[in-house]
């Protein structure tokens, strides 16, 4: 099964997405979700059995417009189509519009040319605009009325239909008859009406595209074309036509086009883009190099290795629009009330038009008019659009800060969050090793230098590189070996040498002689220390410290501000555990726990009527991550922990924690606005329309603003203030 992106316009409101779905929930090894919001729909299909163009095909069936080719481009013809339909619409609409206003008879100059106020030339102009502009609502309509899922192209087909017949058969009856009365038509509200929808649906085309601008940012941080070396010559292609193992060159300044291996040269790399950190990365031979990425320095050759989908960029991208489509209880809730909303304004509609002719005798036409009202202005897009265009904004702009939502869901717990335990590697701390103390004379460096460099100990790296930064030189050693969880031992010469923890100096009954001070006082400070002992005596020793995060303490601290508890839970020793614990602030600690005991820790705190949270970043916090109510992974941590997360955090900065909750907050609040208006507007809307308050035509215009209202309150999310992050301005 493949999970693609397609982008599809035409889709106005939750039922247009309940109608896609429905399709393919038909057939079989295929889903279907759609983001209004976006204009696109994810598919989930197998290849063996569908392909793009054939989705595509079905999607076109069903009346909407799918697109395969490059979206910008094909955006702006769609976009161009739309402002042509619309300024013809507009310009059919006014001699019915002026015609409408001279039988007003405000002034003698609104009076109109008497072709405009003829029931042929009116006829024949409103069905230019009914049945050809707007013939799309007709193919809506039937198309929802297959898939059972009711939605605003009925309500336009019924109001607009309704005015054109009944100014028909006025029309027939005035001829029948010779009548010397010339009857009032109402050509114009089926025009109108459709022109407002038209009005509306543009404006919204424009409105929607601005929410999506952080994801368009994203793609556009993809390079278009690579420099590959094909036959021993240097060639521009495309960045689709890049093949897995085509040799890519990067010059100094250029953008890395495709994620790869680099094979040749060494170059600083500004990454921020990916991680939120300025300091540009040093790269050389066999360093993994990102996609979209900046080459500052020297000329570099890359072989590609992930491409399209594969690549990371892409998976980031696919990654914002999948959270986009995921609906959250909220969202669900609405289109429930979506699905009955369409039948039961009907009703509404039919009750007020037996309510007026009959039991009120208000007349035909006052009945009629104010019913038209109704169905028109009752459309339940605003509703429909509520959540995920609030939702879309949330994820493009969290994206943009190195915040990766996996599902909607996470803005609707995000201010339940009552405890929020941390992984210590590479969460709390830097997951890397670093030497603090050196106690010894500096020509024993040479000898821990030259036994440690064999090793691929994590530890024995960290000392490697001190050692060599402090101008240590290899001796010759001989009859080296690993002593499985204690340390190393070796031969220089005829001297016997030992490296390794306290558990060395135990197991050989070594004298620690006047060691036993600096060790204790190092063990207190959470450093791990290693002895250098040669020939049963000790000699010098050297502590390491996996360093806490400068960020960690401000996460912690603003954490416990909020009233949220706090959790340290570490598979390390208690000394470094407590110590770390301390340090940064945290409420409550677990330490020397197993991996599958992380997850029962987790289900612990949650048994304490606890919303929690877990933040890791290792294949060992991967249970825990998907035990916990929202598992956060750190970016730079493995595979298998993003995947078991609800959210990602592409930098190793804690606070980023802080700004995804402050930020979902502010999603949800936005959501709940978006529906206070959308119900407020029907509550009001409809009767005032069954009061003969709102003309039929304008009836149209109140129905397009109030999805407006909803997209551009959407669009204040933009104005969200990060406190701590600077989002990716490239």
């Amino acid at each position: 099964m493949v999970k693609k992106s397609l982008r599809v316009e035409g889709m106005t409101c939750a039922m247009c997405a309940k109608t896609i779905e429905k399709t393919f929930e038909a057939m079989p090894d295929i889903k279907a979700e759609a983001i209004v919001s976006a204009n696109k729909v994810i598919m989930t299909y197998d290849e063996q059995h569908y392909s793009l163009e054939s989705i595509a095909k079905t999607i076109k069936s069903l009346g909407y417009t799918p697109i395969l080719k490059d979206y910008l481009e094909d955006n702006k013809k769609i976009r161009m189509a739309m402002k042509v339909e619309l300024i013809v619409s507009i310009v059919l609409s006014l001699p019915l519009l002026w015609a409408m206003f001279s039988h007003i008879q405000l002034t003698s100059f609104i009076k109109a040319p008497a072709l405009f106020t003829n029931g042929i030339f009116q006829l024949v102009v409103a069905g230019l605009i009914q049945f050809g502009i707007g013939r799309r609502f007709f193919k809506g309509a039937f198309v929802s009325i297959q898939k059972k899922s009711l939605g605003m192209d009925i309500l336009v087909v019924l109001g607009t239909t309704s005015a054109y017949l009944y100014s028909l058969y006025l029309l027939i009856e005035y001829y029948r008859t010779q009548s010397t009365m010339h009857p009032v038509y109402y050509f114009e509200v089926s025009a109108l009406i459709i022109t407002m929808v038209l009005i509306g649906n543009f404006i919204e085309h424009i409105a929607k595209e601005k929410t999506e601008d952080a994801l368009v940012d994203l793609i556009n941080l993809g390079a278009k074309e690579a420099r590959v070396l094909r036959d021993g010559e240097e060639m521009m292609i495309t960045i689709e036509d890049v093949v897995v193992g085509d040799q890519v060159v990067v010059l100094a300044n250029e953008k890395i086009p495709v994620d790869g291996k680099i094979i040749a040269g060494q170059s600083h790399i500004d990454e921020s883009m990916i991680t939120g950190e300025s300091m540009p990365v040093y790269k050389k031979e066999n360093d993994f190099a990102v996609g979209g990425t900046i080459n500052l320095q020297e000329k570099i050759m890359i072989e590609a290795t992930n491409l399209g989908e594969d690549a990371l960029l892409n998976q980031i991208i696919a990654s914002v629009e999948e959270a986009s489509a995921r609906k959250i209880p909220i969202q669900r809730t609405a289109d429930k009330i979506a699905s009955v909303f369409v039948p039961g304004v009907v009703i509404i509609a039919l009750v007020n038009f037996f309510v007026h002719l009959v039991a009120l005798g208000d007349g035909f036409t006052y009945s009629f008019t104010t019913t038209i009202a109704i169905l028109v202005i009752s459309c339940p897009c605003a509703l429909g659009l509520a959540t995920p265009t609030s939702i879309l904004v949330g994820n493009g702009l969290a994206a943009k800060h190195q915040i990766l939502y996996k599902g909607g869901e996470f803005f609707e717990i995000a201010n339940k969050i009552t405890a929020i335990a941390f992984d210590k590697t590479g969460t709390i701390t830097h997951g890397k090793f670093e030497i603090t103390d050196f106690v010894g004379e500096e020509e024993y460096l040479d000898i821990i230098y030259s036994i440690e460099k064999e090793s691929t100990h994590p530890i024995s790296k960290a000392v490697s590189e001190y050692a060599k930064e402090h101008g240590a030189k290899a001796v010759t050693i001989s009859n080296f070996e690993a002593i499985k969880g204690k340390g190393l031992r070796a031969m220089i010469g005829t001297q016997k040498v030992l490296i390794g923890s306290a558990k060395i100096i135990d197991d050989f009954e070594i004298d620690i002689n006047g060691y036993q001070d600096i060790y204790n006082q190092l063990q207190e400070e959470a450093k791990t220390v290693n002895f250098l002992v040669i020939d049963c005596e000790i000699k010098a020793l050297y502590a390491l410290r996996d360093e806490i995060k400068d960020t960690s303490k401000q996460a912690i601290a603003e954490l416990k501000k909020r009233g949220i508890t706090t959790y340290l839970v570490s598979g390390d020793n208690k000394g470094v555990t407590e110590r770390i614990a301390y340090e940064v602030g945290v409420d409550h600690m677990c330490c020397e726990v197993l991996p599958t005991e992380k997850a029962e820790i987790v289900e612990e705190i949650q048994k304490q009527n606890h919303i929690t949270a877990f933040v890791g970043d290792g294949i060992n916090d991967a249970p825990a991550l998907k035990q916990a109510d929202i598992g956060i992974a750190m970016g730079q941590g493995t595979d298998i922990a993003i995947h078991s997360s609800d959210l990602t955090l592409m930098s190793g900065d804690l606070r980023l924690v802080i700004e995804a909750i402050d930020l979902s907050k502010a999603t949800l609040k936005n959501i709940h606005q978006n529906f206070l208006w959308a119900f407020s507007y029907n509550l009001v809307a409809i009767p005032l329309a069954a009061s003969g308050h709102l003309s039929m035509a304008l009836a149209g215009a109140a129905m397009a603003f109030s999805s407006i209202m909803v997209v551009l309150n959407a669009l204040r999310l933009k104005r969200f203030q990060f406190r701590y992050t600077k989002g990716d301005t490239k």
